[in-house]
């Protein structure tokens, strides 16, 4: 026996080594397969439920609000604004000249998607960004609308005398999450929509 191993024991040793390897491969083969079909799922599932939205407000009434729940309202509307613009030849102007409620709302929902101050202010435009305080103002969220002016001034290359804080940001974004601030837009949003239907059907 000792002989064997003197003479094959690295052979043995290699074969555990191979084992071990495939074992590794094996698991994070199987990790990235349950990670990418839950990404599959995940995206599926979201898919599937724009489209139930897409087809529930597409042209949605006072009956379809009533019924609806609360948190979608918001987003289902500005959907609906969202499918109009992207028929036009030029959506911008086709943007410009939606109502000003309606604007307001779909930038409110633009807000919200995002999730995150330094998105939203980096990555939509002018037209967008302009919006955002007056639409909270219009929905009653004063006291917010207040906070983000700091943030929004940052970003306003007209205004010289605020300097950007990325100190600021991650702050503000403690403060959306921490007072689930997003979930107050959506249920103030859906309020206005609701209270002023014909100012904002689609």
């Amino acid at each position: 026996m000792k002989e064997w191993l003197s003479q094959y024991g690295y052979l043995l040793l290699v074969f555990v080594a191979v084992c071990i390897g495939a074992a590794v491969i094996f698991y994070f083969a199987v990790r990235a397969y349950s990670k990418h079909n839950a990404l599959y799922k995940a995206q599926e599932t979201e898919m599937k439920r724009l489209l139930a939205l897409k087809e529930k407000y597409m042209d949605f009434t006072e009956e379809t609000l009533a019924s609806a729940d609360e948190k979608e309202i918001l987003e289902g509307v500005a959907l609906s604004y969202q499918l109009r613009l992207q028929k036009e030849e030029n959506p911008e102007k086709a943007f410009e000249l939606l109502g000003e409620e309606k604007k307001k709302l779909y930038v409110l929902d633009v807000f919200c998607a995002d999730g995150d101050v330094k998105v939203f202010f980096s990555e939509n435009g002018k037209i967008v960004k302009e919006k955002i305080i007056p639409a909270l103002t219009m929905i009653g969220m004063e006291d917010f609308a207040i906070k983000l002016k700091d943030v929004y001034d940052m970003y306003d290359e007209a205004n010289e005398e605020i300097s950007y804080s990325e100190n600021k940001i991650e702050k503000m974004n403690e403060y959306i999450s921490d007072n689930d601030i997003l979930s107050k837009i959506k249920s103030e949003g859906a309020k206005y929509i609701k209270n002023n239907f014909s100012a904002v059907k689609n």
